[in-house]
């Protein structure tokens, strides 16, 4: 089942949903934000059509993926072809009025917000429940 928002469609899990909102579909339909993400080659040479679609509210770059595709040299892909790369998208993002969002790292943080990033991820899901489950463990053995 699919629920249709003001940008769209979404899967319909009603499970965890109704824990937060009685009437989960109808909040959804005004409270679920348009990210399309932009990881690709094809994604970054389409940016300007993206912005313009009705409904986004941001967009989100996955950089490791994104440098894959623009088939940077490694040495590249962390120096200078990437940081122009960002640097053109959250300037067509901040031209259309649209969040330019991105993952990084908790250190990588202050670096993105800086290049202009106002909507950013600092951990992975694996990687949190990870950690917290590692620190659960570490407690329940007495460390």
């Amino acid at each position: 089942m699919s629920l249709r928002t003001h940008g769209g469609e979404r899967s319909f899990g009603p499970t965890v949903a109704k824990l937060r909102h009685d009437d989960y579909v109808e909040w959804a339909r005004f409270n679920v934000a348009v990210i399309p993400m932009i990881e690709t080659a094809e994604a970054l040479s389409n940016l300007d059509a993206i912005l313009q679609v009705d409904g986004i509210d941001a967009v989100y770059v996955g950089p490791a993926d994104l440098s894959l595709t623009l088939d940077l040299p490694r040495k590249q892909r962390r120096r200078s072809g990437v940081r122009q790369t960002l640097s053109a998208i959250v300037e067509a993002c901040d031209d259309a009025g649209v969040v330019p969002g991105i993952h990084a790292s908790g250190p990588l943080t202050p670096t993105r917000l800086a290049q202009g990033f106002r909507l950013i991820t600092v951990i992975a899901d694996q990687l949190a429940l990870g950690d917290g489950a590692a620190a659960a463990l570490a407690q329940a053995r007495g460390a």
